[in-house]
């Protein structure tokens, strides 16, 4: 047994059962320890060196997650398998977060969002078996120097808020993404995305709502593939593209050559975000009211349901998500043999992915009488 071990943990996040993203195993520790470190001096160490984080009222924390990458024999990862689970955690953030945020939105109830990430805090811990120093490893920052027992790590205020369990679906569409058959390129886009999705949800006095928004245009600009120039006017056309639709409302705005221009509630969106972006990186005073896009719904919560969209259209454009869309929408086609090809299958994927409900709750879609979206 080498003497240089390493553990990757989260020591806010409480897990009832381990779930897999790629190569990465999230797993209970006081579940599941038993059946999965089978060496007693490890294991006892561990169960030592986790007292070391308490909670609000300084008790031992009971709800550690382990990381591990393949099987859990802690041995020190490379930079690729770090970087691994770097992503299968971003990944697990946004399989959390975003969906509460789609059902505050949906629900008409602000105090579920937007949640903050810091209760995804990643540790990584090197230890040797026997040795009560403690080096902890946070980021790119490595600390030591203490022993356990002299020091606790206390949960931080900013790990409160309403959580539920990661997205199941989503889970296993990221979980997909690390197939051989997934083209390497576009899963890493698409995790180099979800990492400014969960710098985008940090909360503290360190952050502030407006650099939050341009970390948002960033989490864009990598999915999406941004031009070096022009980039609200891409954004808008991706928007208009990909995601309105015949039903989205539509406005006419004057334009500042003073032109008439008309298009969808997302498309001017999307406009209107990327314009909010470009205040903030040259330094424009930017009103509070400016943050608001309506009522409680701020420009950034819009961005998150926006995002959302984007990434689960990208999973299931590459076969990682599919809730059964393809067989429905053969099914469809064999009724309506009159239909344009893939009609059927943009129709179900807006209904069944839930697309509709937040196009709906953001006033995109216009309802009749009865609630529903005509």
């Amino acid at each position: 047994m080498s003497d240089n071990l390493q553990i990757s943990f989260l020591p806010w996040v409480e897990f009832k059962e381990s779930v897999s993203i790629g190569p990465i195993t999230f797993w209970p520790y006081y579940i599941e320890a038993n059946k999965r470190v089978s060496d007693q001096e490890i294991k006892k160490h561990l169960d030592k060196y986790f007292k070391s984080y308490v909670d609000h009222k300084g008790k031992p924390v009971n709800k550690i997650t382990v990381c591990s990458h393949g099987k859990a024999d802690f041995r020190c990862l490379n930079s690729h398998e770090n970087q691994d689970i770097r992503y299968a955690v971003d990944a697990l953030i946004f399989a959390t977060i975003a969906p509460i945020i789609k059902m505050a939105v949906c629900a008409n109830n602000r105090s579920w969002a937007p949640p903050s990430s810091n209760v995804f805090e990643l540790i990584t811990q090197y230890f040797e078996p026997g040795s009560d120093d403690i080096t902890v490893k946070v980021g790119s920052l490595t600390s030591g120097g203490w022993k356990i027992g002299e020091i606790t790590f206390p949960k931080p205020w900013t790990t409160i808020g309403v959580f539920a369990s990661a997205d199941k679906e989503l889970i296993k569409g990221f979980d997909n993404c690390f197939s051989s058959r997934f083209s390497v390129d576009v899963r890493e886009r698409l995790f180099r995305s979800l990492y400014w999705f969960w710098m985008a949800h940090i909360e503290g006095s360190h952050v502030s709502e407006l650099s939050k928004i341009v970390m948002m245009t960033t989490a864009f600009e990598i999915l999406l593939q941004f031009p070096r120039w022009n980039k609200s006017n891409y954004f808008m056309d991706y928007i208009e593209r990909h995601i309105a639709s015949d039903e989205f409302l539509k406005e006419e705005r004057d334009t500042h050559k003073g032109e008439k221009c008309t298009h969808s509630l997302a498309g001017w969106w999307a406009s209107d975000f990327y314009k909010l972006r470009n205040q903030i990186v040259h330094g424009d005073y930017i009103p509070p009211d400016n943050m608001i896009y309506n009522d409680w719904v701020t420009h950034l919560i819009v961005a998150d349901l926006v995002f959302w969209e984007c990434v689960k259209r990208k999973l299931f454009k590459y076969k990682c998500l599919d809730n059964n869309i393809s067989s429905f929408a053969k099914e469809f086609e064999k009724m309506f043999p009159g239909e344009p090809q893939g009609t059927s299958i943009e129709t179900l994927a807006r209904w069944l992915l839930g697309f509709n409900d937040v196009h709906r709750a953001l006033g995109w879609i216009r309802e009749n009488r009865a609630g529903n979206s005509i």
